[in-house]
């Protein structure tokens, strides 16, 4: 199938280009500062309960999660739909990825968030396409850049949106008053969510691990996956700043 030449996005004037680069800069700063204090937090409190009777809470998230496991497939779809529900509606996803980390494990923990997520923002984001938008449309005056880098969004753009400090609510509504494709947003939205959710669920996993050298293992890991996140936002703001 041809590409649509509506789908390709426009470059951006030079002083919106300098607003969206500063923007982007503090969003990736803040977004580093959570996690190292996440980080941090549950690093020290993980190395306490190791050597202090605080080790009984590790057997019991051990205890939980175990009942988790019974629940099969059922707790899966619980968490999933509650996940979704909850960022459709603008609840911050980042608790619910620690939280999936801590209760289902890295690997499945990751795979319920992000999903979870991606099918709430695309939730908001057909919504917005049937009317449910003002609110958030007045929400978004506080970013007059905002709409100028959607006015035409293409999958990168999306992912580089989703690395913003905006709400997501106010993302999702906004790209539903673009004509971006669904297939488009849902697939850009899930490679935004991934670096924060992929962090944030490593840091959840691991506050509760047995083995205080894999707590440090996984803390070390969402630390690397953030510095690379930021590295590729750079090279895409580069990319905008030479175009």
């Amino acid at each position: 199938m041809a590409e649509d030449p509506t789908q390709e996005p426009e470059e951006l004037d030079l002083t919106t280009s300098t607003e969206v680069e500063q923007e982007t800069s503090r969003a990736l700063s803040k977004e580093t500062r959570q996690v190292v204090m996440a980080v941090l937090a549950v690093g020290a409190f993980m190395a306490v309960a190791h050597f202090t009777p605080l080790k009984a809470w590790i057997t019991n998230v051990q205890a939980w999660k175990s009942l988790v496991r019974d629940f099969g497939w059922g707790a899966h779809a619980v968490f999933l739909s509650a996940c979704a529900v909850c960022v459709m509606l603008g609840v911050p996803r980042l608790p619910l990825c620690a939280a999936a980390g801590l209760i289902f494990g890295f690997g499945q923990g990751l795979a319920l968030s992000l999903l979870g997520s991606t099918l709430g923002s695309y939730g908001a984001f057909v919504l917005s396409r049937h009317g449910f938008r003002r609110a958030a449309e007045s929400r978004a005056q506080k970013w007059p850049w905002l709409k100028k880098l959607l006015k035409k969004p293409s999958i990168m753009r999306v992912f580089w949106v989703r690395q913003l400090m905006v709400p997501g609510l106010v993302l999702n509504v906004l790209l539903g008053m673009t004509p971006v494709r669904h297939s488009r947003f849902f697939l850009g939205t899930m490679l935004g969510y991934m670096p924060l959710n992929l962090a944030f669920s490593l840091v959840g996993s691991g506050l509760g691990k047995g083995d205080l050298a894999h707590t440090l293992a996984q803390l070390l890991a969402a630390m690397a996956v953030i510095n690379i996140a930021a590295w590729l936002v750079y090279r895409m703001m580069k990319k905008q700043r030479a175009a």
